[in-house]
């Protein structure tokens, strides 16, 4: 039985039909103010039958359309047994005359002073201290109508159910991946972009600073590209991202880098990088020295001399 309570959406939309039991909750609301109209929404959203208590209750009855139902305060108090009281402090009194159907009833104060320590007691108190038999709770601390109308704005009003799915996970640590590599490739380019400033290049010799910008750089290069491959994982391989018959701008992006990257790779084959290393430190193709014999016609002459 609390496994199919709790696997029930918390709140639910109001476009969406309700399959609940036919035996509903009937709430009572005690006011006709802003957050007494976004409290009888959110329970009827939420699919309980909200009753609203009201001393002109034709006058208001217009506020609380297709949301609520709209009766006197003493009708509305006789038909539930959970109460909230949206009234002002000051307003209390007034329910003093409906003392004998209150008695036993749970009274939800959800109002708030507006200055702190305006009065010794706090609002539930003194509502207690009027109706001492009735059972008085707080509620809704700090919670402004609005807030409660327009639900929470940084995350979902509907909690899944919990369950194992292979396509959320890899979604999951796909992106940290991701975020991974742009944070390695932005280090090693901050670290290539100091080293190259005159001053600190100045301080390295020519090994740490080729070393810096050359197998740094490509190492950089190489995070980058699997930063930018991480991020289009699914996405090259999906139609509706081919607009006009024309790639993704992340496909593009990849053209050149992949490109570097083969040709780095190819240099480095032995075949390759053997013959660039002898180059580097000198070799020459003939490496054999021949010697010759000198040409007697370039011989020098002092006879073919001028003379001064």
């Amino acid at each position: 039985m609390a496994g199919k309570e709790m696997a029930k959406p918390l709140l639910a939309n109001e476009n969406e039909s309700h399959h609940y039991d036919p035996q509903k909750i009937a709430v009572g609301i005690l006011g006709s103010g802003d957050f007494a109209r976004s409290l009888a929404t959110r329970l009827k959203n939420s699919g309980y039958s909200v009753i609203v208590g009201s001393r002109h209750p034709k006058s208001t009855a217009h506020l609380f359309s297709n949301v609520a139902e709209v009766t006197n305060q003493r009708d509305a108090i006789e038909r539930v047994n959970v109460i909230f009281i949206a009234l002002y402090r000051e307003h209390y009194s007034t329910l003093s005359e409906l003392r004998d159907v209150l008695t036993g009833k749970i009274l939800v104060d959800v109002s708030n002073n507006i200055r702190i320590n305006e009065y010794e007691e706090s609002n539930a108190e003194y509502l207690a201290f009027l109706f001492p038999e009735s059972t008085v709770v707080k509620g809704f601390n700090v919670v402004s109508a609005w807030a409660l109308q327009s639900g929470g704005r940084d995350g979902n009003k509907q909690v899944e159910a919990g369950n194992e799915n292979a396509w959320v996970e890899e979604e999951v640590w796909r992106m940290e991946i991701y975020v991974s590599f742009g944070i390695l490739a932005l280090g090693i380019l901050s670290l290539i972009a100091v080293t190259s400033l005159p001053s600190v290049a100045g301080s390295l010799n020519w090994r740490e600073f080729s070393f810096i910008q050359s197998r740094l750089g490509y190492t950089a290069l190489v995070f980058s590209t699997l930063h930018t491959l991480t991020y289009g994982w699914e996405k090259a391989f999906d139609p509706t991202q081919y607009r006009f018959y024309t790639p993704p701008t992340f496909a593009v992006a990849l053209v050149m880098p992949i490109i570097v990257l083969l040709g780095k790779v190819y240099l480095y084959l032995p075949c390759v990088n053997r013959k660039l290393t002898r180059i580097r430190r000198g070799w020459e193709r003939n490496h054999i020295v021949r010697f010759h014999e000198p040409d007697n016609s370039n011989q020098f002459n002092q006879d073919n001399t001028s003379r001064l």
